[in-house]
C-alpha cells in the first residue's frame, strides 16, 4: 500500500500524463497536484472523486494506495531483458508497449546515475551542484517509484547489463 500522493503519481504516469493534463482534467490547480503528489497536502473527498475521475479508477483505489499493476512485470524471459537492455543502449524503439515503457524509465534512470556519477565544472572547481543534485534525485526518484512493479532483482539485472554493455559511453 503506498501513501495516496505516491498512488496518484504512479497512476498518472502509467496513464502517460503530465500534471498539467491531470490537474486539467480533474479540475485542480496545477501546484496544488503537484503539492498532493509530494504529500505535502490533504484532499477533499471532492478532489479524490476528481482525480479518481481524470484518472479512470475507482476512487478506493486512490485512497487504499493499489499501485497499477503491470501484467505479468515479474515475468520478463532473458529474452525480454535482452531486447530491453539493447534497446537502451542503442536508443532503439521495442514493438512492445510494456517492454518500450520499461526501457524508457531504463534510459532515464541509467542516465541519471551516470550524470550524477559525473562532476559539474563549475567556475575552476569540480562539483554537482545542489540544483543539479536535487533534479538528478528526484527523476530517478520517480523512475525507480514507476519501476517499483517489477522485483527488484529484475530491475537490478537490467541496469547492469545496461552499464556493462555500452551505457558507460
Amino acid at each position: 500500500m503506498a501513501p495516496f500522493g505516491e498512488t496518484v503519481l504512479l497512476w498518472r504516469l502509467q496513464r502517460g500524463l503530465t500534471q498539467k493534463e491531470l490537474a486539467r482534467r480533474a479540475g485542480v490547480p496545477r501546484p496544488n497536484l503537484s503539492a498532493i503528489e509530494r504529500g505535502q497536502r490533504e484532499v477533499s473527498l471532492k478532489t479524490v472523486r476528481a482525480l479518481a475521475l481524470a484518472l479512470g479508477v475507482r476512487p478506493g483505489v486512490l485512497v487504499d494506495g493499489i499501485a497499477p499493476e503491470e501484467g505479468g512485470a515479474g515475468e520478463l524471459s532473458r529474452e525480454a531483458m535482452e531486447r530491453i537492455a539493447a534497446a537502451v543502449i542503442r536508443k532503439s524503439a521495442l514493438a512492445d508497449a510494456k517492454e518500450q515503457a520499461l526501457a524508457d524509465q531504463l534510459k532515464h534512470l541509467v542516465s541519471s546515475r551516470l550524470r550524477a556519477a559525473r562532476p559539474v565544472t563549475k567556475g575552476s572547481t569540480k562539483r554537482l551542484t545542489l540544483k543539479g543534485a536535487a533534479r538528478l534525485s528526484r527523476g530517478s526518484d520517480r523512475a525507480w517509484l514507476s519501476l517499483s512493479s517489477y522485483p527488484q532483482a529484475v530491475i537490478e539485472s537490467l541496469v547492469s547489463r545496461i552499464l556493462e554493455r555500452g551505457g558507460r559511453r
